[in-house]
């Protein structure tokens, strides 16, 4: 087994059975941390992948190099990996810590110097933004949120999105664009988003019950949605197809 104990003079059949066990090894590791969209992946997702691919890397280029140690470390990353996934899972406050939060950029067609400044986004990514969000003028922009995982999305004014089937037959012009605020994420009531949006726990306490829920404990997202409505989530939600 040269291939996996290594050896100066290791055969090209020795590298490529090396490259073979490598990808089998890392396919494994992937199927193990679960699927995430490449572009849904958090920094500390980033590290992981790079960590890993220097450690697996360098034995694919270097005969003499046992595989042991290399894999070794690379299970270890994995498993400290799956645990801080798993611990934010479950926490909140772990969630808030590992994770990115939302930053506001443009706020009622106004740009925010301080935070584009404070998230290290220039001009040129937030006019290449827009226009891939097929804006063509910023005094359009609603608002403009730099999302955990580095995207810049945008939600435009009232008066610059199309009138729909719905508004016309209600006759009503569209209402103005708000940003969805999460009210309880998790069985967790966010208080400061309830006092930003002047409403009250008694007021989200009985939205909860008329749609036939005690606790919000077993509430997994109540959000409240742009056009004023809650939506909500249960913490076990049926499948339905």
């Amino acid at each position: 087994m040269d291939f996996w104990q290594g050896d100066v003079n290791l055969t090209v059949w020795g590298f490529i059975v090396r490259a073979v066990v490598a990808y089998a090894f890392l396919f494994g590791i992937i199927k193990f941390l679960g699927q995430r969209t490449l572009s849904n992946l958090q920094a500390q997702d980033f590290l992981f992948a790079i960590v890993i691919g220097d450690v697996i890397g360098e034995p694919l280029v270097t005969g003499e190099t046992n595989l042991t140690g290399p894999f070794a470390v690379a299970l270890t990353l994995t498993g400290i990996h799956y645990l801080i996934t798993t611990l934010a899972l479950r926490s909140l406050k772990l969630r808030r810590f590992f994770d990115e939060e939302p930053i506001i950029l443009i706020s009622k067609g106004k740009i925010l110097k301080n935070m584009m400044k404070k998230s290290k986004v220039t001009l040129d990514m937030l006019l290449m933004a827009a226009r891939l969000n097929n804006i063509s003028k910023l005094s359009d922009v609603e608002v403009a949120i730099l999302e955990p995982n580095g995207e810049i999305s945008m939600l435009t004014k009232a008066k610059a999105n199309p009138i729909t089937l719905d508004d016309l037959n209600k006759n009503i012009a569209p209402s103005e664009v708000k940003m969805p605020t999460v009210l309880i994420e998790d069985g967790h009531v966010q208080e400061g988003n309830l006092m930003r949006n002047q409403l009250t726990e008694d007021w989200l306490n009985n939205q909860l019950k008329e749609n036939g829920i005690d606790d919000a404990s077993n509430v997994f997202l109540a959000l409240l949605e742009s056009d004023g409505n809650l939506y909500i989530s249960k913490q076990k939600e049926p499948y339905r197809q």
